[in-house]
């Protein structure tokens, strides 16, 4: 499953306020602990059992990106940012340099809850 670009505030807004779990990967294109992430999280969101889960990115370099981001008060790339029912549940910042650590407690956070 492609993982879907959040592209408006609009649409930040809009898939906050319906139920379930959201799960953003906050990142820029030319940042490199994001290119060392992407396949990871790409992984996860293709897991059968996180297929109730929606999976969005957002490219803060550029607008709209930027204005989501700043709404959604993030300031480090890459930030991973997990919504349930359109509230704040979880939240990681990959270090730089990279780790992926905080991809796997993503992982384990989403494959201990039972969404």
């Amino acid at each position: 499953m492609a993982i879907a670009e959040l592209t408006t505030p609009e649409l930040y807004r809009e898939e906050l306020t319906k139920p379930g779990v959201v799960v953003i990967d906050f990142y820029s294109t030319q940042c490199p602990p994001c290119k060392v992430i992407a396949p990871l999280y790409d992984a996860i969101a293709n897991k059968d059992s996180n297929k109730t889960i929606r999976f969005f990115k957002v490219n803060g370099l550029i607008e709209p990106g930027s204005t989501i981001q700043r709404e959604a008060e993030v300031v480090w790339w890459p930030t991973l940012v997990v919504y349930k029912d359109g509230r704040e549940t979880w939240r990681a910042k990959v270090p730089n340099p990279p780790s992926i650590e905080p991809v796997r407690e993503l992982e384990r956070l989403l494959d201990e809850q039972d969404w």
